[in-house]
C-alpha cells in the first residue's frame, strides 16, 4: 500500500503476499517433487523469469513466495518432477512445505548446470525421500 504522506512507494516484495494483497485468493506456486531427488536437472532454472529456484546438494526447490505461477518450468523438467500446487499428487503433499523450508536455507540458482552424474539411474525410482540431502557438505 502506498502511504503518500510518507512518500513511501515501496511495493510488497513477495508474489504470494502481493497476490493476496491484491485480492487474488487463488495465488499458487509450483512445487518440485520427489523425482528431482538425486537427479537435479536444471533446465527449469534456465527458463524461470524470477529466479525462484534454490539448490541443495541433490535436489532443487521453488520458493513459493517468489514463484509467479508462470508455468514455464513445468514442461522443461525432463523427469516430470515439477507440479502446480493444486496438481501435486497426494503422496507428495509434504513437498510443498519442504520446498518452502529449504528455499530459506539453500542458495539461489540462476543458471543451468549439468545434472547429477547418475541422474538417469535415479529417474523414476520410488521412495527417494530417504536419499534427500538437506545440508551441503561441511554445514551443520
Amino acid at each position: 500500500m502506498v502511504d503518500i504522506e510518507k512518500n513511501d512507494f515501496s511495493a510488497p516484495p513477495l508474489h504470494r503476499y502481493t497476490a493476496t494483497y491484491l485480492g487474488d485468493e487463488d495465488a499458487m506456486t509450483f512445487v518440485v517433487g520427489e523425482n528431482c531427488i538425486k537427479c537435479k536437472h536444471t533446465d527449469c532454472v534456465e527458463v524461470c523469469p524470477v529466479d525462484c529456484f534454490y539448490e541443495g546438494p541433490n535436489f532443487l526447490v521453488i520458493h513459493p513466495d517468489e514463484c509467479i505461477d508462470c508455468a514455464l518450468c513445468e514442461p522443461e523438467c525432463p523427469v516430470d518432477a515439477i507440479f502446480a500446487e493444486d496438481e501435486l499428487p497426494d503422496d507428495q503433499q509434504q513437498f510443498l512445505e519442504l520446498n518452502a523450508d529449504l528455499a530459506e536455507k539453500w542458495p539461489n540458482i540462476t543458471e543451468m548446470k549439468s545434472p547429477l552424474e547418475d541422474a538417469k539411474e535415479w529417474d523414476g525410482v520410488p521412495n527417494k525421500m530417504e536419499h534427500l540431502v538437506k545440508e551441503w557438505p561441511g554445514e551443520s
